[in-house]
């Protein structure tokens, strides 16, 4: 029974983070036929990028009154039902409305799933975390390279409609069901003196891996790999990132959570160093690739563990939904930035700005080593 809610919530995962993974390797195929630039299509996902994260705040208050599955219910099928207009021949405002749509329902997954985990596998948190991730990265890791063989037979617009109907199928497994029902309380106690560094954390990783992540495929035609190579090869760093996210979970339980994030995150820049620095030779760019994949999946059972560990558990549906919010809406400036960048200066100098947030965001993390390190007493 444990087993398979995992899987559900695996499945579910997945189909959430759906348009984050096709749309990537689609970018080419998706800009042709909305007429305009490659490079300007960071501008028209940057507000779907912000309603991703910006929707998550209303996870908590949502999550105080509603059963977790029933919210979970109502996420999927939502952002199922916005994706099915994309078959038509829609112009691009149209297009950024409805992935808008799609992701605004999209939000409140994540901040749930997790309150239903700290909720249900409390002794066990970072173990199941990290295989709610696994589940999510194993099913995530065929997406890139199934839309670009569905858009490859039909049309990218068929590549993402079926996510959307697959999503809502997935759904009705949720439909009644949930976690514990936490009573509603009219104030909720939110430490922000213990989640500060956490916070500031959270918002130069937004700044960095939204913008990194929608036009990784991109760089890599860039740099010489056709579009069915470059969709396989970021189904193998997800395929990575299924192994990031056992390892990430385990040394968050049998460590501590500061200790694996440092760990974690130390392999997140060096993976981005291969990257940037790697645009003469293909060996070390898909080194990079395959690495950012592994690290940057294992950095998020420890970062989740650790917020769980700071709050109380009547406040984690709120801190769930805050750090997503910081992490994606933030994301919505990263998409443009890079997109800016690359217009004027290229792909290669965008990444290279990047890796700034990324190097800032390790800084914070020893910061955060001493200090969390002293509150715990180690």
């Amino acid at each position: 029974m444990i087993w398979m809610k995992i899987i559900l919530l695996g499945l579910a995962h997945a189909l959430n983070h759906s348009f984050l993974l096709a749309i990537p390797v689609l970018l080419n195929d998706i800009s042709k036929s909305l007429g305009i630039e490659i490079y300007d299509m960071g501008y028209v996902i940057s507000l779907s990028y912000f309603l991703y994260g910006f929707g998550s705040i209303f996870a908590g208050p949502l999550s105080m009154k509603f059963k977790s599955g029933q919210i979970i219910f109502l996420s999927l099928f939502l952002s199922g039902v916005f994706m099915i207009p994309l078959l038509f021949n829609l112009n691009v405002y149209l297009f950024a409305l409805f992935l808008a749509l799609n992701s605004l329902w999209a939000s409140l997954y994540h901040p749930i799933a997790n309150k239903l985990i700290s909720e249900d596998y409390p002794e066990d948190m970072g173990k199941i975390m990290g295989l709610h991730g696994l589940g999510g990265s194993f099913c995530s890791a065929f997406i890139p390279i199934i839309s670009v063989y569905i858009s490859n037979i039909l049309n990218w617009r068929f590549s993402l409609v079926t996510l959307g109907i697959a999503s809502m199928i997935i759904s009705l497994a949720f439909y009644g069901g949930g976690s514990i029902n936490v009573n509603f309380k009219s104030k909720i106690h939110i430490p922000y003196g213990r989640i500060k560094w956490i916070i500031l954390f959270s918002i130069f990783l937004g700044l960095s891996s939204r913008g990194l992540e929608l036009y990784l495929p991109s760089l890599l035609i860039f740099r010489g790999f056709d579009t069915s190579n470059a969709a396989l090869i970021m189904s193998l760093s997800l395929l990575a990132g299924v192994l990031g996210q056992i390892f990430g979970g385990y040394i968050a339980d049998y460590s501590n959570s500061i200790k694996a994030l440092l760990t974690s995150f130390i392999m997140v820049f060096i993976s981005l160093m291969f990257i940037v620095f790697g645009g003469g030779n293909n060996i070390f760019t898909l080194i990079g690739v395959l690495l950012y994949g592994f690290s940057f999946y294992a950095h998020q059972p420890p970062s989740t563990k650790l917020q769980s560990e700071l709050v109380d558990l009547e406040a984690r549906g709120y801190v769930y939904g805050l750090f997503f919010c910081i992490n994606f809406s933030l994301g919505s400036a990263s998409s443009v930035l890079t997109s800016f960048l690359a217009n004027i200066y290229g792909l290669d100098f965008s990444y290279m700005c990047l890796s700034i947030f990324v190097f800032i965001s390790l800084l914070i993390i020893f910061v955060m080593f001493f200090e969390y390190s002293k509150l715990y007493g180690n």
